[in-house]
């Protein structure tokens, strides 16, 4: 499980309630996926917040913490950029008073270390009032900012919330929901782009297929997944025309998409006619911008694949740069051992031809992290396809969109592979 530590603080200077605590509560003990958060209230005290601070560090073990505060002269939400090596001389709660640095020697300042770029982007998306700030004060914030900062050794950093008269209790609350997912997940474009393969034509399929890379790497999208099959078509009738049609995994076309992917920054998975030692497989291909493939053989033969192809023998899962990745192919989805095995993956990739109705989505249901699957159109065989590609997340929700969704993946540095 991914930790995620939300702090915020008991009230202050009078108030009957501090809405960095009341923001922060309603999180604690919430399961996302596999991220568990949890909230902890610090006291408005030199002598004490440190430490209750280091104590919930120390007890939850988190893989990133963020630590919220109020700013009562402010209306908007307040990302902090670093915490400074001082305090002013505000008494407490307690009526003590600190001044001077908290570290003699220290360095002047520390910075945040949580993706403030992201986080901002994912509160300006929700219409709510969000700033920069290299000045978090000299009081109890800065102070717990600080002491996070050094002993956290995971991502930390703090953000100022301002009263609810600037932002009413609902919308703070959901600034502070959107502050965590934006530290514990990052929004990763991916497209499953659907195509028709001209039978036995793979430069020109190829060709297509570089074309749709193209105009997805242009719209943003980080992995491109086409269909099964995609540089060939379905309907090889035999094995002496699928070994016409064959490449090894380091053939022409696999360089040729190496080099498009190393070139767009783009990972890009296709399914083709593989050949190695003599033995033919309905492969998957998965080429990374660095350099790395990940080979997948479909396991389950269909139709015309008994015409030719040998079946895989080992599971499609990958460590990549994304996070830990399955590959399945079609007719793969509909065996339970097989759905079983994605426990450990934070994304499936599925290129298919997928046939007939019902579709593949009550077998996907069976998966236990999203599936990208990317299907075919057109005709071949006398076949008409339909053209499912989407992201299919373990909720039963599809969601397509041109060129690519968003994929949620936790966050590698805040503690997780991917989602």
């Amino acid at each position: 499980m991914t930790r995620l530590l939300l702090t915020g603080f008991e009230p202050f200077g009078g108030m009957p309630v501090n809405p960095s605590w009341e923001a922060v509560r309603p999180l604690d003990g919430e399961v996302w996926g596999e991220v568990v958060l949890r909230a902890v209230r610090l006291p408005v005290s030199y002598a004490k917040a440190p430490g209750a601070l280091r104590d919930a560090i120390e007890t939850f073990r988190p893989d990133a913490v963020v630590m919220f505060g109020l700013a009562q002269a402010r209306n908007a939400v307040a990302l902090e950029r670093v915490a400074r090596n001082r305090s002013e001389g505000t008494a407490d709660n307690e009526g003590a008073t600190a001044s001077g640095a908290i570290e003699p020697g220290g360095p002047a300042t520390r910075p945040s270390t949580l993706p403030l770029d992201r986080i901002h982007r994912a509160l300006a998306e929700a219409g709510i009032p969000a700033g920069w700030s290299d000045d978090a004060g000299g009081y109890l914030c800065n102070r717990v900012f600080w002491e996070g900062c050094a002993v956290a050794g995971v991502p930390a950093g703090f953000v100022h919330l301002p009263p609810f008269e600037a932002i009413p209790e609902g919308r703070m609350r959901e600034a502070v929901r959107i502050v965590a997912d934006a530290v514990a997940f990052e929004r990763v474009p991916v497209a499953a782009l659907s195509l028709s393969p001209e039978p036995a034509a793979v430069g020109r399929n190829a060709a297509e297929i570089e074309r749709l890379a193209r105009g997805a790497a242009a719209a943003g999208v980080r992995l491109a997944l086409f269909p099964e099959l995609a540089t060939t078509g379905l309907a090889i009738p035999s094995r002496a025309a699928a070994r016409r049609l064959a490449e090894p995994s380091d053939g022409d076309t696999p360089r040729r998409l190496a080099a498009l992917a190393a070139e767009l920054g783009m990972a890009i998975g296709w399914g083709f006619v593989e050949i190695a030692d003599d033995r033919l497989f309905n492969a998957a291909l998965l080429v990374e911008p660095g350099g790395q493939r990940h080979l997948y053989r479909k396991r389950r033969l269909y139709g015309h694949d008994f015409d030719w192809a040998s079946p895989g023998e080992s599971p499609g899962e990958f460590e990549t740069a994304l996070g830990r990745v399955a590959v399945v192919i079609c007719h793969d989805v509909v065996y339970s051992d097989i759905a079983a095995e994605s426990a450990g993956a934070d994304l499936v990739l599925m290129p298919t031809n997928w046939i007939g109705d019902p579709g593949p989505e009550d077998c996907l249901r069976a998966f236990r992290a999203p599936v990208l699957v990317a299907d075919r159109q057109g005709t071949e065989d006398g076949i008409r396809f339909g053209d499912r590609s989407g992201l299919y997340p373990p909720d039963g929700r599809v969601l397509r969109g041109t060129p690519g969704v968003d994929w949620k993946r936790r966050v590698p540095g805040a503690g997780g592979r991917g989602r």
